[in-house]
């Protein structure tokens, strides 16, 4: 008769398959389970928006985290990225994508009725003061609205609805318009790809702002009567000076003609 398996060794076979089918499970991570550009290619309505996604490399970005927000823009209200730079065009778009997980009922359901959302922008380092921070609220009507948090900012951009949810993973969400990236200091420059804003530590509030020297200040005056009495203290002194070396010469002169 042929050697038979034992008892105790299908035991362990099989506790060695079912150890290594749950460890496989356990280490599947939640970004493995989505993919931004193939979510968006289903709507055409987002096919600019999609492409320019991955020309910024933020697409890869996305679908390396485990939980995300994107907020997307139809072609429509994509106009402002075809006159800006690449550079510029992933400031903006990075600030459109929120590092957790927001679906329209969490939204509705927030204590207040609004909150400061963290962005991909703001990690990045690149955000100065509430740069890299969104504002959300719910409105009286029921409406959601996002905006810069840069204070005084408008909320100007509506969820019209969701794209897709995959809770926690991914909620992908249609907006009216896009966010504007407010400028936190208005006597500052606006950023722009020419004249990159300082690279600050990334979820970092606390920024100190940059200021150009104070012009020097003019004199008092009392600075400026006392630089004129010292002037003329210092002639005064001068003359009596050459008036005693003329008397000194004059003295030696005559007393070698005598």
């Amino acid at each position: 008769h042929p050697h038979l398996p034992s008892i105790n060794t299908m035991s362990s076979s099989t506790s060695l398959t079912l150890f290594f089918f749950f460890a496989s499970a356990f280490l599947y991570t939640p970004s493995d389970s989505f993919n931004i550009t193939t979510i968006l290619s289903q709507n055409k309505d987002f096919s600019t928006f999609n492409k320019l996604l991955s020309q910024t490399g933020l697409a890869s970005t996305i679908n390396s985290r485990q939980t995300i927000t994107v907020l997307a823009l139809a072609n429509d209200a994509v106009y402002l990225f075809g006159d800006q730079s690449m550079e510029d065009n992933k400031v903006v778009l990075s600030l459109h994508i929120i590092l957790d997980y927001y679906d329209i009922k969490k939204l509705k359901s927030l204590s207040k009725k609004t909150a400061i959302l963290t962005t991909l922008f703001q990690q990045s380092g690149q955000a100065k003061g509430q740069q890299g921070f969104v504002n959300v609220t719910v409105k009286d009507n029921g409406d959601i609205a996002f905006g810069s948090a840069v204070p005084g900012s408008l909320l100007d951009s509506q969820v019209i609805d969701s794209v897709a949810s995959e809770p926690f993973n991914i909620s992908v969400l249609h907006i009216s318009s896009y966010i504007p990236l407010m400028n936190p200091n208005p006597s500052d420059k606006i950023y722009t790809s020419s004249s990159p804003l300082p690279a600050q530590a990334p979820n970092d509030d606390d920024y100190e702002y940059d200021e150009p020297p104070s012009p020097p200040s003019p004199p008092s005056s009392s600075a400026s009567a006392s630089k004129a009495n010292s002037t003329t203290s210092a002639s005064v002194i001068n003359s009596q000076l050459d008036l005693a070396f003329a008397v000194v010469m004059s003295s030696f002169w005559l007393f070698m003609t005598v």
